[in-house]
């Protein structure tokens, strides 16, 4: 069984009922949330108290004000079984860790048809910042990628896959028919847009933040791969010296730039000769996403 999501640090919450010296209603904060072996949060009262309490002691304190907001909440807060796909994204699944590097996780989650046609309705997307987590709501993971986001792509394209549900299975078995030559509106874009805004903090403040540029270069090299080979590629180990020196700073600031102006180069060919279709499969899609919410209601 999956552990639950729990309250973020500093969530402002309500007692149920008089505990030790604190009065019902009372007003405290989360200050721990539970480990491994214990079920219990850690909030600090108004006037500094700790208490241990379980999830049913208390409730948050939006419900005095928004009880719509509350529940939302609330729901996400504790249902992690509404995930049907996780997988680790970034340097680790890119092949471009070190050992300092931190584990991120992405995917999607599917709430249950009760939850979903209920009265506080469901968001997005949501992040657990502490855990380098962050899930999207099927509709919004399936139009992201029917729009060629590459973050939305990377995730599904990604090798290191921790938890995937037989609907997400499936949704993986039909995502060449999800790829499109769009690919490089949505990278080449990107990056142009981010180079401009490098080169700006370069003249203005004379430093950069390498890791990011590093990501950039390799957006470029996925994308390519993605137009010449009908599938996109996380991994680019015959290139992993060369991003790795752009990651420790190691590479001149000139030497990236003519790199990166040749691969927009590669990347315009490959997009002239690209065997992508202009537009995803919408009838595969969507038949996916029906059978989705179809099970919710079985």
């Amino acid at each position: 069984m999956q552990a639950k999501l729990h309250l973020a640090l500093g969530t402002h919450v309500v007692l149920l009922r008089s505990i030790e010296n604190q009065t019902k209603h009372s007003v405290a904060q989360v200050v721990a949330t539970p480990c491994e072996h214990s079920e219990r949060y850690t909030v600090r009262c108004v006037d500094g108290t700790l208490l241990q309490l379980t999830r049913q002691d208390f409730g948050l304190r939006k419900q005095f004000n928004d009880p719509l907001v509350a529940l939302e909440q609330s729901n996400l807060a504790e249902q992690r079984d509404w995930i049907h796909y996780r997988c680790v994204i970034g340097s680790r699944a890119y092949g471009l860790d070190t050992p300092e590097s931190d584990t991120d996780w992405r995917g999607f989650f599917v709430p249950p048809a009760e939850v979903h046609w209920g009265l506080a309705g469901i968001p997005e997307q949501y992040e657990l910042s502490e855990t380098q987590e962050h899930y999207w709501e099927v509709q919004k993971f399936l139009n992201l990628l029917l729009r060629a986001n590459p973050s939305a792509l990377e995730c599904l394209y990604s090798d290191l896959v921790e938890h995937a549900s037989p609907l997400a299975l499936e949704l993986r078995a039909i995502r060449h028919r999800l790829l499109t030559s769009r690919i490089y509106q949505s990278h080449n874009s990107y990056v142009l847009a981010q180079f401009r805004l490098l080169e700006r903090d370069l003249r203005t403040n004379g430093s950069l933040r390498w890791k990011h540029v590093m990501h950039l270069i390799r957006l470029l090299l996925s994308g390519i791969h993605g137009l010449r080979h009908g599938e996109l590629r996380l991994h680019h180990v015959e290139y992993r010296e060369q991003l790795m020196a752009i990651r420790a700073g190691e590479m001149q600031w000139e030497a990236i730039n003519r790199w990166r102006i040749a691969l927009h180069a590669e990347f315009e060919q490959a997009y002239a000769t690209t065997k992508l279709p202009i537009l995803p499969d919408l009838a595969a899609a969507n038949a996916w996403l029906l059978a989705v919410r179809r099970a919710q209601v079985a």
